[in-house]
């Protein structure tokens, strides 16, 4: 049987020991609702990133559209970076660890001449956030360079509608990303969770 292990699922997990003390109750929760494959509910900055993605992919291609009134500065600045990539790019290999199969799938939402590039939109201003080293933790990275090994970076993108900040990552700056998944099942299994891993995750 193999498993299917997604950077969502593994940022959920990462984010339980990364968050400050008073959100690990929800943190918890929004972990279990993950690991049990619950639908969650479509915030409305959940829905605002989705717009933004949208928009940018629409800019980028050159096809008809409204300018935002709100986020155009931001969306012309994103989708000149990816103008003539592939986008929405659907990935998955394989791997063994930790006695398990797997099966890693993500979606890529921009490659181009081995640069991978993800869209972020932030609900808040720049003016207002932590930017600096905001993804390093983030497991996404390491999941995209394991599932395109080829890749020479993967650059986030992110745009509060107004401004761009990047952060760029190379493959020599991740961890081995069996790794990742080998703390992943340790950590579960000793969260006494492997069986709802298991029962929700299997790879069809």
């Amino acid at each position: 049987m193999r498993y299917l292990i997604t950077q969502s699922l593994l940022g959920s997990w990462g984010y339980l020991f990364s968050c400050m003390e008073e959100y690990q109750d929800k943190a918890y929760e929004d972990f279990l609702i993950t690991l049990r494959r619950e639908k969650k509910e479509t915030t409305p900055e959940m829905q605002n990133g989705i717009d933004f993605e949208n928009e940018v992919y629409l800019a980028a291609a050159d096809a008809p559209r409204k300018p935002h009134p709100k986020w155009e500065q931001g969306i012309t600045a994103v989708a000149t970076v990816i103008k003539g990539a592939q986008v929405q790019v659907k990935a998955q290999r394989e791997l063994t660890v930790a006695g398990m199969d797997f099966l890693v799938y993500g979606i890529l939402d921009a490659l181009k001449a081995g640069s991978i590039f993800d869209v972020k939109f932030l609900n808040k201003s720049f003016g207002s956030a932590e930017l600096a080293g905001k993804y390093l933790e983030s497991p996404q990275h390491h999941a995209y360079f394991y599932l395109i090994p080829e890749a020479v970076d993967f650059t986030y993108l992110v745009s509060d509608g107004q401004d761009l900040y990047t952060e760029r990552y190379t493959p020599d700056m991740c961890k081995p990303f069996p790794d990742i998944v080998a703390q992943f099942i340790a950590s579960i299994t000793s969260m006494g969770l492997l069986d709802v891993y298991k029962e929700h995750w299997q790879a069809l």
